[in-house]
């Protein structure tokens, strides 16, 4: 691909991120971004083929390099424990402080795209199912599959819902601190690596927990729902 080409494609892209963070995708129509990123809609069409194409190229532009790196560390992990545990500290570390160096850093995206990363999980979820079945899902059970080694309490359905809980954490935690703003400088939202230090030990109790007894369900409980 020509420098042309890739510079063409890089601000469609890059325009697309920070219209579709600011506004959501749904409201960002391609003729907004076209005009972002000084290109006319055949270079879109050219380089993506639709609006569709485009998102999905959105999130693998910057999900891509933090899968690998997921990835990566996971098997070094697997490969310095061998049949023991890994210790719960080290598989979140493992995972949490590529997205953190992500989300400090604005050439990758930075706290525009992980704002993005964290309204996917509603806006964008054709997408994300998509990526995920393709290109995440196996990162995430090797993952899955080191946390039920160290965790052999926990049952299958609860580990699987605090996967889920770790994963809105760690977005939430890093996509800007709207909350903290309003507590009077107590804690600054732009202190990544002070996020990751209270975000381990945090995901780490949390998945340490004990399991919780469930309800039986019954005609009382039915009831209750209905």
């Amino acid at each position: 691909m020509s420098s042309t080409h890739s510079s063409t494609k890089e601000r469609i892209l890059s325009a697309a991120e920070r219209l579709f963070a600011e506004a959501g995708i749904g409201n960002t129509s391609l003729r907004l971004i076209t005009t972002r990123a000084r290109v006319n809609l055949a270079a879109v069409n050219y380089h993506f083929g639709s609006k569709d194409g485009l998102v999905e190229a959105v999130y693998e532009r910057r999900l891509g390099p933090v899968t690998r790196e997921w990835l990566a560390n996971i098997e070094n992990l697997e490969h310095e424990y061998g049949d023991r545990p890994i210790p719960v500290e080290r598989i979140v570390e493992s995972f949490v402080r590529p997205v953190a160096r992500l989300a400090s850093d604005e050439n990758r995206g930075g706290r525009i795209f992980t704002r993005l990363l964290a309204q996917g999980y509603t806006e964008a979820r054709q997408y994300f199912d998509k990526l995920f079945s393709s290109q995440y899902q196996h990162v995430l059970d090797r993952y899955r599959q080191s946390l039920r080694t160290a965790l052999p309490h926990l049952p299958p359905g609860t580990l699987c819902w605090r996967l889920q809980f770790l994963l809105g954490a760690l977005t939430q935690g890093l996509c800007g601190g709207e909350l903290l703003r309003l507590m009077e400088g107590q804690a600054d939202p732009n202190d990544t690596e002070r996020a990751v230090d209270e975000l381990i030990p945090f995901l780490v109790a949390g998945l340490r927990a004990e399991a919780p007894r469930l309800r039986e369900s019954g005609p009382s409980t039915q009831g209750a729902l209905a």
